[in-house]
């Protein structure tokens, strides 16, 4: 049995990270001037300054990245003048993937021809001297947004950039985007990426770290969603992180988004409180809908606005929006402008000054904590020698198992369906570790019909495209 520990950290990083730093992608980069250079950006560049100083409503983050240096520099201005919060730098596929060689020859590709053939900036291609010219008259967090099981090269260059915001983690990366990458491995190497960001923190000016929430962001209960969470920011904890933001995707409930919400909070909080990481700050992300989008304008922006008002109600730190064009494509730099106005707009119009507060979500928020607490429990009592192996075997058993996951080693045991308020229910917990009477809860609450395979389907298939109906 391994707990989390304030007093674990990776073995012999000096050994890793100088053999990574000696690999020619990686040329030029010195550990001891990318921490003398983030010390010199001021303030507003870290996120925890942003947070601190939000006001009443959420931060707003949009997303975006393009392959040419000069669209991603427009862009970065365009969402700087339209109000972004937090500015974003949103990776192409190959190099999430590692594959660098193919990244740079469509780097090349693209610059010669000047069209777009990757979907997002390939930062290891670019390098981080040519990066830092990006935010050089910017005074706001930059974001890496990304989806990379191994990101450790491409970490080292992003903060070699001057990026103070690192989105990941050794699940939420791993299992919602890799089929066959192996997720003790993805523990370990976000174990790197934690203690490297703590090691490039100073004591004003901490590199802050965002678990992505949304995960497959296809039927989700919360337990799973809050239980990843809690582990991510405990095991960047144990690295020494002190800035970390939980997050979780729409659920397309409004009472399970304001349960959700207060129960992420409270857990995060209080299991980090529990094993004695009491120097971590943590904040809360709120991801508009990540599922299927109305290709209709008006729906879209309709969704758009209504989201906007949840993220007020559950008072999140930061909101991540999308776009009317979701549906159809990447959205441009003015698109994103306008989504990032019109979010503006919604929550400042419709300022939720308290927490909404009822029957309905308190019973909601019961069953949710104990079905988290329980599966975090098992994870706490499994055998291993560091805490992360302890969530590798966990996983291995089921424990942790992912509605919709490519990820060839998820159980894909657990299934679920809405009930009449569109709430996510448990209907197989496969080897989820969560009692009978939370079980008998989640059926209750369903009106399952005569629950033949046929009409689960139906209805599954019907959950799935909730938005667009």
């Amino acid at each position: 049995m391994a707990r989390p520990d304030p007093g674990a950290r990776l073995v012999d990083l000096d050994g890793m990270r100088s053999q990574l730093l000696s690999l020619p992608l990686a040329d030029g980069i010195s550990p001891r001037e990318v921490a003398e250079y983030l010390k010199s950006l001021p303030p507003e560049r870290f996120p925890s300054h942003a947070y601190k100083n939000r006001g009443k409503t959420p931060c707003i983050q949009p997303r975006g990245g393009v392959p040419l240096f000069e669209g991603q520099y427009d862009l970065t201005l365009q969402l700087d003048e339209a109000g972004a919060d937090f500015i974003p730098l949103t990776i192409d596929s190959y190099t999430r993937h590692n594959q660098y060689d193919t990244a740079a020859e469509l780097l090349l590709r693209s610059e010669e021809e000047g069209k777009n053939y990757l979907n997002g900036y390939p930062l290891v291609s670019h390098g981080y001297k040519i990066t830092r010219e990006l935010y050089t008259n910017i005074k706001k967090p930059v974001s890496l947004r990304h989806g990379t099981p191994d990101a450790r090269l491409l970490v080292e260059i992003a903060l070699a950039s001057g990026i103070t915001e690192i989105e990941g983690g050794g699940l939420c990366y791993c299992l919602p985007y890799s089929e066959g990458f192996p997720v003790d491995r993805s523990l370990l190497y976000w174990q790197y990426v934690d203690r490297v960001c703590a090691l490039m923190s100073s004591q004003d000016r901490p590199i802050h770290r965002e678990s992505f929430g949304p995960l497959s962001a296809t039927m989700v209960p919360p337990a799973i969603t809050i239980s990843i969470q809690v582990i991510e920011a405990l095991l960047a904890a144990e690295q020494g992180v002190r800035s970390f933001a939980v997050s979780f995707g729409q659920t397309g409930s409004f009472t399970q988004d304001l349960a959700l919400a207060g129960v992420l909070r409270e857990l995060t909080n209080s299991t980090l409180e529990q094993f004695g990481f009491t120097d971590m700050e943590t904040y809360l992300v709120y991801h508009q809908w990540m599922g299927q989008f109305p290709r209709d304008r008006e729906k879209a922006a309709a969704l758009i606005v209504g989201s906007s008002i949840i993220a007020g109600i559950i008072q999140a730190d930061k909101v991540v929006v999308k776009t009317v064009e979701e549906a159809l494509g990447v959205p441009n730099a003015q698109v994103n402008a306008e989504a990032i106005k019109a979010v503006r707009y919604a929550m400042n119009t419709f300022d939720a000054a308290d927490r909404l507060d009822s029957e309905a979500v308190n019973r909601e928020a019961t069953l949710i904590r104990s079905q988290a607490l329980s599966i975090l429990n098992a994870i706490y009592n499994m055998p291993g020698e560091s805490f992360w192996e302890s969530v590798f075997r966990a996983f291995q058993k089921g424990y942790i198992d992912l509605p919709f996951s490519p990820h060839a080693d998820n159980a894909n045991k657990l299934n679920c369906i809405r009930d009449a308020n569109r709430s996510i229910r448990i209907v197989n917990p496969g080897n989820l570790p969560i009692s009978d009477f939370d079980m008998q809860q989640e059926l209750a609450l369903l009106k399952t019909g005569d629950g033949s395979t046929r009409e689960t389907a139906a209805r599954l298939l019907s959950d799935i495209n909730v938005m667009v109906q």
